[in-house]
C-alpha cells in the first residue's frame, strides 16, 4: 500500500534523465507529484506536468505557492543545455530555493562531481570545490550550491555523477545509438574515470533523503569508479549490442578531468537504499523488465 498519499512533491526538470524516473518512482510510492518541464510535458512519466521557465522568478513563486509542496527536488538544468545554460543554472537554483523558503518546503537540489577538477584521487564533502579551467558548467554549479545553502542552510545539495539508464532515450545511451545508426565507430575514453549511478537508484535515494533532515552537501554516486569505456560498453551489452563491433578505446583530451571519484561514506551512513554497481543495476533492471 503506498504511503505519503497526502504529501506533495514538486520535481523540477521532470522530463529529464533523472526527473522522469523520479516522478515515476515518487508516484508509485504514493506522493502527489507535480513535475515541471520547459518544453516536453509528454516526457513527464507520472504526476501533473507543468510547463515552467525556472529563469522567471514570478512564475516559479506562483507555481510553488499554488502547489504548496512539502518537498521540492530540483533536478532541472543538470546538463549543458545550449547558449546561456550557465546563467540558467544560477537563476533556476536561486529562484527555486527562494520559493522553497517562502512556503517552508524541504529542498533537495542536484549538483555534480564537475565542481572538482580531478586533481585529487578522492573527494569528500569537505573538499573545496575547484572546477576544471574553462568549465562554465562546473563554476555555475558551484555558485548554485553556495547560493542554495546561503539562502536555506537546511537544504540538501546532492552531488552526483554520470546518470545512466538502460533506456535508448537516456543521455548516456542515445548518443551512442545515433552514432551506430550512422555507421560510425564509437571512441570511448579509457582514462576518464567517474562514478556513474543508475537513474532509478538515484531516484530512490533522493526520495529517501526527502524524509530526512540531512542538510549541506552530500555525495551520492555509484560505488564503482568506471571509465567512460567501461560504462559505455556495459550499457551497449545490456541492450544486446556487441561493443566489439562498434567501440574503439580512446584517450580523453587533456583539458578534461581524468578522475572524479566522490566519497560516499556520509551517504551510506544516512540512507538505507543501497548504491548499486552497474552490474547490480542491470540485474535489477532485467528482473523488473521480466516481471
Amino acid at each position: 500500500m503506498p504511503e505519503n498519499t497526502d504529501r506533495r512533491l514538486l520535481v523540477t526538470g521532470a522530463s529529464g534523465t533523472l526527473g522522469a524516473p523520479l516522478t515515476e518512482r515518487a508516484a508509485a510510492s504514493g506522493w502527489y507529484v507535480t513535475g515541471t518541464c520547459l518544453a516536453h510535458p509528454d516526457r513527464v512519466r507520472a504526476g501533473r506536468p507543468v510547463r515552467l521557465d525556472l529563469r522567471d522568478p514570478g512564475a516559479v513563486h506562483d507555481l510553488v505557492r499554488a502547489v504548496r509542496p512539502d518537498v521540492i527536488i530540483h533536478t532541472a538544468v543538470t546538463e549543458r543545455s545550449g547558449a546561456g545554460f550557465a546563467d540558467a543554472i544560477r537563476l533556476a537554483g536561486r529562484h527555486v530555493v527562494q520559493a522553497a523558503v517562502e512556503v517552508g518546503a524541504r529542498l533537495v537540489a542536484l549538483s555534480t562531481d564537475l565542481v572538482f577538477d580531478g586533481a585529487k584521487t578522492l573527494y569528500t564533502e569537505d573538499s573545496p570545490p575547484q572546477p576544471a579551467p574553462g568549465s562554465d558548467y562546473g563554476h555555475a554549479k558551484v555558485d548554485m550550491e553556495r547560493d542554495t545553502l546561503a539562502i536555506c542552510p537546511g537544504a540538501l545539495v546532492v552531488r552526483t555523477s554520470l546518470i545512466y539508464d538502460f533506456d535508448p532515450a537516456n543521455a548516456q545511451v542515445a548518443w551512442m545509438l545515433r552514432a551506430i545508426e550512422r555507421g560510425e565507430r564509437l571512441r570511448l575514453f579509457v582514462d576518464q574515470v567517474r562514478c556513474p549511478i543508475w537513474a532509478v537508484n538515484l531516484a530512490d535515494v533522493l526520495l529517501e533523503l526527502a524524509d530526512t533532515d540531512a542538510a549541506g552537501l552530500l555525495h551520492v554516486v555509484g560505488p564503482e569508479p568506471l571509465s567512460r569505456y567501461d560504462l559505455g560498453t556495459a550499457l551497449l551489452d545490456a541492450l544486446g549490442i556487441d561493443p566489439a563491433l562498434h567501440v574503439d578505446m580512446a584517450q580523453a583530451p587533456g583539458s578534461r578531468p581524468k578522475s572524479l571519484v566522490l566519497d560516499i561514506t556520509r551517504a551510506r551512513s544516512i540512507v538505507n537504499t543501497p548504491l548499486l554497481t552497474v552490474a547490480q543495476a542491470r540485474a535489477r533492471w532485467e528482473t523488473s523488465r521480466n516481471q
